[in-house]
C-alpha cells in the first residue's frame, strides 16, 4: 500500500512511501543533516536514493544539483513521484541503474559531494529472514556492498570532494580501511547513542577524497530521553 505523508517539518515537502518497502529511517535524517553544504558543493549524488527522501531534506538546505541513483524500478517510481509532486524536477533527478554499472560509463562527471545510507548487514552475518523481498537490498549486501560504495565514490568524487556515511560502529574499522585503501582521509566522526549511557551503535562518517590529516569527533548524539522519546537534539533536525 502507498502513503503519501508529510516529510517531517521540512517546508511542507511531502513523500510517498510504500508500507511494503523499506520507509525512511532516523538514519536517513541523521545522514542528511549531518553532510558539509556550502556554496563550492554544486553537484551531490545520494548512491542508493529509494524514495528519494534524502534529496528531498537537502533541496531544502541546498540549492546544489542533486542526482538519486536506485537500482530497484519500483523505489525509482516512487522516488519521481515525490521529486513531481514537490516540484523538485529542476534540481533532482533521479537514475535507475546499478552504481556498480553506472560508474563504468560515467567516471568523467564528478560529484562534490557523494553520500550514502548502505545496507548495514553483509551476507552470512545475519539472516534474510525478511517476509518482503524488496527490503532485502535495503538491508542486506545482496546487490551492493561497503566495498562498492566506497570504490564508486573514489571513481565519481571531485578532487578533495566529500563523502558522507552512516553506518554500524561495529564495521568502523573495516570502514576505515577501505576509505584508505581508496584515497579517502576521514575527516568527522559522529557517534550515535539509542540513550544516554548506552554505547554508540551507530557513527556518521565524512572523509575527503585526497584530503589532508586532521580528524574532528563531533558532539555524540543521544537519539532518546529516558522516557524513551526523541531527544531535542534529535527533534530538532526534523525540520529546517
Amino acid at each position: 500500500m502507498k502513503v503519501l505523508n508529510n516529510l517531517l517539518d521540512y517546508e511542507g515537502i511531502k513523500i510517498n512511501q510504500r508500507t511494503d518497502m523499506f520507509i525512511f529511517s532516523l538514519d536517513t535524517v541523521l545522514l542528511a543533516r549531518f553532510v558539509t553544504l556550502n556554496t563550492k558543493i554544486k553537484k551531490i549524488l545520494d548512491i542508493g536514493t529509494n524514495n528519494a527522501a534524502i534529496p528531498l531534506i537537502l533541496s531544502t538546505l541546498t540549492s546544489a544539483v542533486i542526482t538519486g541513483i536506485e537500482l530497484q524500478q519500483e523505489a525509482v517510481q516512487l522516488a519521481e513521484e515525490n521529486v513531481l509532486i514537490n516540484q523538485k524536477t529542476a534540481q533532482i533527478k533521479i537514475i535507475h541503474n546499478d552504481i556498480n554499472a553506472y560508474v563504468k560509463t560515467n567516471a568523467n562527471f564528478k560529484y562534490d559531494l557523494v553520500l550514502c545510507n548502505p545496507p548495514f548487514f553483509k551476507i552470512g552475518a545475519s539472516k534474510l529472514n525478511e517476509k518482503n523481498k524488496l527490503l532485502i537490498p535495503a538491508r542486506h549486501e545482496t546487490n551492493l556492498t561497503l566495498a562498492d560504495i566506497i570504490f564508486a565514490a573514489k571513481k565519481l568524487i571531485a578532487n578533495n570532494g566529500y563523502f558522507a556515511i552512516i553506518h554500524r560502529t561495529t564495521r568502523l574499522f573495516e570502514i576505515t580501511s577501505l576509505l584508505n585503501k581508496y584515497g579517502f582521509e576521514i575527516k568527522r566522526l559522529q557517534f550515535i547513542h539509542p540513550f544516554q549511557n548506552s554505547p554508540a551503535n551507530n557513527v556518521l562518517i565524512e572523509a575527503r577524497f585526497q584530503g589532508g590529516k586532521g580528524l574532528i569527533v563531533e558532539k555524540p548524539i543521544v537519539v532518546h530521553n529516558d522516557n524513551y522519546q526523541y531527544s531535542e537534539t534529535v527533534l530538532k533536525l526534523f525540520g529546517k
